[in-house]
Formats: structure tokens, sequence, C-alpha cells
């Protein structure tokens, strides 16, 4: 396929800042992606250029696209990474390459009459994987980087809901409520006017600590009976003071919640007694970055549960860190962010890794999101276990579990 022309503009996310939206045209056919921004992210993701610099960086290489002729998503996506030429896409950035992968793979679906995740599922490359839907995950409090309540004490970044049916229909309407319900509990208890929305939509307000926001989620569900698990992304090295700030004193890293300084073996059994606690399904970075073997104690630990330990800033969509995390057992399933990596093809060597070796896949939003639901149709197409697309409150947020639902639509008409 040929690209006739490529038009680049710089858009807002849901935060307000500057991100990057990309429009291919090809004979008849056009196509455009924007890509988001995360607040909290892991030192190991792929650069991220200033939009106004990317722009004039795409001018340098525009020609040199337009000359080509591509046959497949794979030769696009390389040919990018090749004319970027830095092992982090530092000198194109991860989200100039990112915004044109995906707008290649809308136009190139167009082009061959498929829908989107149809065009996903057959470059993926997975043997025998079936299209199906996943599971929303519902970042339903936000505390850490995404809290804007400024009295909140949240260290945990994420506080989720994941209903238990595989009927996405039915959990997204339970979402729904559950969201509603919560809104009116967490009003009543701090007041209207202390309750805010995340930059996740999720609510933010003045928790005093992480148990407190927990035992919130705990109560609505009981309170009504409602069959939800309960998620956590703890985001940990956001609250983790590494060894090597405290070289000079002698001492080692701690993790510091509500005041108080925990050791990794100490924050090891706090999360198992919250676990327990509150019947929590799924957490996500329990300790910093760097510490695969940290991970991989606390997999141990729940003794083959149905728990999920999942990695992000652990792996950042990286071929090479989940490879290390797959042989150290530091978890069971990774969180998928098509701009931590940088393109299609890249993201799609992951989610395969992971699949053969038995870890699960969650396709995820960013904190700084657009209107683009490009990662509903990538979670369907490889038929990952679950989507995190933050609260049911916001149109950015909305559009991910919508489209999924428009796929159900059209794949019952298949």
């Amino acid at each position: 396929m040929k690209i006739a022309d490529i038009n680049l503009k710089i858009i807002q996310d849901s935060r307000g800042k500057e991100t990057l939206e990309a429009e291919l045209f090809s004979g008849d056919f056009f196509a455009k992606a924007s890509v988001p921004a995360g607040k909290s992210t892991g030192k190991h993701e792929a650069f991220v250029l200033e939009p106004k610099k990317a722009i004039e960086k795409f001018e340098d290489v525009r020609n040199e696209i337009l000359e080509r002729d591509f046959d497949n998503q794979e030769e696009f996506d390389n040919f990018l990474i090749s004319l970027d030429g830095t092992p982090n896409k530092s000198n194109l950035g991860a989200n100039l390459i990112l915004a044109l992968s995906l707008s290649f793979a809308r136009l190139k679906a167009k082009n061959e009459e498929k829908e989107l995740f149809q065009y996903i599922n057959q470059q993926s490359a997975i043997s025998n994987q079936q299209l199906k839907l996943p599971k929303p995950i519902f970042n339903v409090i936000n505390g850490g980087s995404h809290a804007t309540n400024k009295e909140s004490k949240l260290e945990f970044q994420e506080f989720q809901i994941i209903p238990e049916t595989d009927d996405f229909n039915m959990a997204f309407s339970l979402g729904k409520i559950f969201y509603r319900k919560l809104g009116d509990y967490l009003r009543q208890k701090f007041g209207a006017e202390n309750v805010v929305l995340g930059d996740e939509a999720g609510y933010s307000a003045p928790f005093k600590s992480n148990e407190e926001a927990l035992e919130s989620v705990a109560d609505v569900i009981e309170k009504y009976n409602y069959p939800i698990r309960i998620g956590l992304d703890v985001a940990a090295s956001q609250f983790y003071v590494p060894a090597e700030d405290l070289a000079k004193e002698g001492k080692e890293g701690y993790y510091l919640i509500d005041s108080k300084k925990y050791s990794t073996e100490e924050l090891r059994e706090y999360y198992l007694k919250l676990i327990d606690t509150y019947n929590i399904l799924s957490i996500e970075d329990p300790f910093y970055e760097e510490d695969f073997d940290d991970f991989t104690e606390l997999l141990a630990a729940l003794n083959k549960k149905d728990n999920l330990v999942i990695t992000d800033d652990l792996t950042t969509t990286n071929l090479e860190r989940l490879n290390i995390a797959i042989n150290k057992k530091s978890g069971n399933a990774i969180l998928i962010k098509l701009n931590q990596i940088g393109s299609l093809t890249e993201t799609l060597k992951v989610i395969k890794l992971a699949y053969e070796n038995n870890w699960q896949a969650i396709v995820s939003h960013r904190s700084g999101e657009t209107m683009d639901d490009f990662i509903a149709d990538l979670a369907v197409g490889v038929g990952t276990w679950g989507i995190k697309a933050g609260a049911p409150g916001k149109p950015e947020r909305l559009a991910k579990y919508e489209r999924v639902l428009e796929i159900l639509n059209l794949q019952q008409k298949f």
C-alpha cells in the first residue's frame, strides 16, 4: 500500500496537554489516530518528543515515507524505527512513530475491507487466538499522581472494580451503576463539594488512608451484593525511597505509606493482608520498577490463587523486560500500553511472548487520553484478559468501552 499523503496536527489530551494526531491517505481511503500520554510513567518507556519538535522531525522524513510502497504493518513499522535509528526512539519520538503506526493500521484495515480488530487479529500471529471480549477494569477511585483533591492522602494510584461476568454488556452496565452508587456514597461521606473527578474519571476525595478508600469500595459492593472484585494499581515506584538516595546514611530503601516506613518484607505482608481482607483480585506494580525478585516473592506467596500480579512499570510493554520477568516468574499478567513501546508491531510481539508463557495481557489507556478508541480493537483482536480505560465517567474513557460494545454487535452479525 502506497501512502498518498500524511497530515500531522497537535490536539489536546484529556488533561489539556498537547499531543499528536496523524491522518494518512491512500486511494479512496483515509484514517487517523491520536496518541495518549501518561503522568505516572516507567523509566524504561520509549521516549516522547515534544509535539512541535516531533512535527519538525517528521518533515525531515516525510518524503522517504511517501516514496515507498509498504506491503504490511511490520514493514511499515520497522521502516519508521529504522528512520529513527535509536534504541528508545529518541530521534523521531515514540509518540510520532505510534501515531503513524496506528493510522497505517486503520488505513490498511479499510484497504483490506476488514474491521480494525479483525486486521489486528490477523497481524498478531498468535496461534489459535480466538476473538473474545475483555473484562472491563474500572478505576473508580483515583489516588497517587492521578488524584486531584489536594486533601487526598492516597499513595495507591488506582482502586478498581472488576465485574465477575464474561458478558461485557452486563459488566459495563454494572460498572456504570456501581460508579453512580459509589459517587453517592462518597458525597454523603465527605460532602459533595469535597468529591471531584481525578485524571482517569475516578473519584478523588479527602481519604486519610488507602484502607479507607478500599473500605468505601467494599462497603458499596457489600451493600448491594454486587458480583464484583477489587483491583489495585499500587504504582509503588511513586512512594519508594530508593537505597541509592540513602547511601550516605548506609540505609536500605523503603516504602512510605500513611507516613510509615515499610521494608520490602513488611510491604509484602501488608499486601497479603489486604488481598485476603478485601478479596482483591489483581494487584499491579506492587514494588519498585527494578525489583523483579520482590514481584517474584509476592506471586509465590499467593500460592497459585486466582490473583493476578500485573507488571507495568516493571515491563513497560518491552520484549526484553518481559523476558526477564518471565524467567524470574515476576508476575502472571502484563499491562499493555501502546505508547510505552511506540508501534503496533512491537506491541503485538510482546503480547505474543506473554501468551506463549501462559501470562495474561491487559490493554490499558493512559491518564492523558484522547477520543481515539484503538485500544478497544487491540484488546478484542488479541483476546486480552482485560481492558483498563478508567472510570465510566468522561467521554475519552467511555469511548473505549463503547467501542467494545460496538464490536460485540458487529460480531453478532458475522
